[in-house]
């Protein structure tokens, strides 16, 4: 506007084009048509001077009416055509070009868009109404959280029954098949029943995309239960619209709130308040809110199986020399008495129990990061006695108690070699028991030895006192006290 207010003064003070043009840098016919469009207004013919949306529209040059036709002819030839044998705006081209005719791509992709979006077949969505206890659909969903004081991405397993529209959430740190299955399990335990069908997009975890049928190891899941698994068409979420939508609410109503816990479980725990309290509360166009609608599709669903399915999984590992098993690019230690040979993994939800046949040789925690380590100290005892010196530098040092790093630090760091009796009582009690009789001994200002910590971990805090059984109902006979004149009288 600065620039135009310029041209109308020095127009009005010149009254030539020319002139106006060579003081300002522009050329002649811009400051003839900004005079034109200011006179235009000043005579009531235009409203503004700029006008607020500038079309130019050029005419088609190489798109004629003759080209048109032929575009729109092949294009019409695709209805009749399986989906993977219509002509694409690429192949259209090749067909023009090989006529005579001179066109671009541009030119034909954009005119087959314009056809396309007047001519093709508009998709239309059944409304589905599924049974009382018939249907349940499954999804993944992501939710941003802080736990421990790491802010990053945790799955969200959500399970919604569609009738009564009951919703189950989960927080997990992977999308693996055992997740998906321990979700299952728990949306069993918690409604106590079994829906006849669930549905899922195509996840890798529950449909086999290649082979064109559920996993193998879902379907014994699946069939333990009784229920029958679905999947959803290739690119057609909304099958199981539901639970598409379901996953935002919960998300929000959840998790806006409060985002910050110490651990999973803590987050966890928070989720099935939440969730208890949504699953009480009307919804809109529903006649029962879902807790009473569940205790309706009670009455349709499956009784839970007697027996559990075991969800784990066996690997087998190689001890290496480090005396390390690796899963999934964790490690985890095992007793350095065992020699370096090959092991199974007995791989759980939360935990990963290493076997030597059927003997537990080790149990850990199962990690859910990448490249960890979860070490027990007392699994290296044996070789400290060999190598005292390598306890200084040793990485399993750093995956100890607080208390215990300190003990070494404070006492033992020059000479490693007397800390070896106190792994010995770790090997025989435990960390834990440890780390007790340490902070008993530091509260009483007493030495911390090997022999004032063995006498903390092995002595009673309360004396053991056998019970006595005394049946509760029982019968004395009334005493004739003659026989007792009778002995005395000898």
């Amino acid at each position: 506007m600065a620039e135009i207010k310029r041209i109308t003064e020095l127009y009005d003070l010149h009254k030539s084009h020319k002139r106006v043009a060579r003081d300002l840098g522009f050329s002649r016919n811009t400051v003839k048509r900004h005079i034109n469009r200011i006179n235009d207004v000043r005579e009531g013919r235009a409203e503004t001077i700029n006008p607020k949306s500038r079309q130019v529209k050029q005419p088609a040059r190489v798109l004629t009416p003759e080209i048109c036709q032929l575009i729109h002819t092949y294009l019409e030839s695709n209805l009749e055509k399986p989906k993977k044998q219509r002509l694409t705006a690429k192949r259209i081209l090749d067909l023009l070009l090989n006529a005579g005719h001179k066109i671009g791509y541009t030119s034909v992709k954009d005119e087959v868009s314009r056809w396309k979006s007047q001519h093709s077949p508009r998709e239309v969505f059944i409304l589905q109404e599924p049974k009382e206890g018939a249907r349940a659909e499954f999804d993944w969903g992501a939710v941003n959280l802080t736990i421990g004081g790491i802010c990053k991405d945790y799955s969200l397993a959500s399970i919604v029954l569609p009738y009564s529209l009951y919703r189950f959430g989960r927080l997990y740190q992977r999308e693996t098949q055992q997740d998906v299955i321990h979700a299952h399990i728990e949306f069993f335990k918690e409604i106590d029943a079994v829906p006849n069908e669930f549905f899922y997009d195509r996840m890798a975890t529950v449909y086999d995309s290649k082979q064109k049928k559920i996993n193998e190891r879902f379907m014994e899941f699946s069939m333990l239960y009784g229920v029958t698994p679905c999947v959803c068409n290739p690119r057609s979420p909304q099958e199981k619209g539901t639970d598409e939508e379901s996953i935002g609410y919960i998300r929000k109503a959840v998790f806006s709130e409060k985002t910050s816990f110490e651990t999973l479980n803590e987050a966890n725990d928070w989720l099935r308040t939440r969730l208890a309290t949504i699953n009480n509360q009307p919804v809109y166009r529903r006649d029962l809110v879902p807790s009473e609608g569940l205790k309706r599709e009670h009455e349709y669903m499956r009784q839970l199986p007697v027996l559990e399915y075991s969800n784990y999984e066996l690997k087998r590992c190689r001890i290496s020399r480090y005396s390390f098993a690796a899963c999934d690019t964790n490690r985890y230690s095992v007793p350095d008495t065992y020699r370096g040979r090959d092991i199974t993994l007995k791989v759980q939800i939360d935990k990963i129990e290493l076997l030597d046949g059927d003997t537990v040789i080790a149990t850990h925690p199962r990690l859910s990061g990448k490249r960890q380590y979860s070490l027990q100290i007392s699994h290296f005892v044996k070789t400290f006695h060999k190598k005292p010196g390598a306890i200084r530098n040793a990485k399993v040092l750093k995956h100890m108690e607080a208390q215990l790093q300190e003990l070494f630090d404070r006492y033992y760091k020059d000479n490693p070699k007397e800390f070896l009796p106190i792994l010995d009582l770790i090997k025989a009690t435990s960390e834990q028991a440890l780390c007790y009789a340490v902070d008993l001994l530091m509260e009483s200002d007493m030495p911390v030895t090997v022999d004032t910590l063995r006498f903390f971990i092995c002595q009673q805090p309360h004396q053991l006192i056998e019970p006595l059984d005394f049946p509760s109902n029982f019968q004395v006979n009334e005493q004739d006290l003659q026989v007792y004149d009778r002995l005395m009288e000898g």
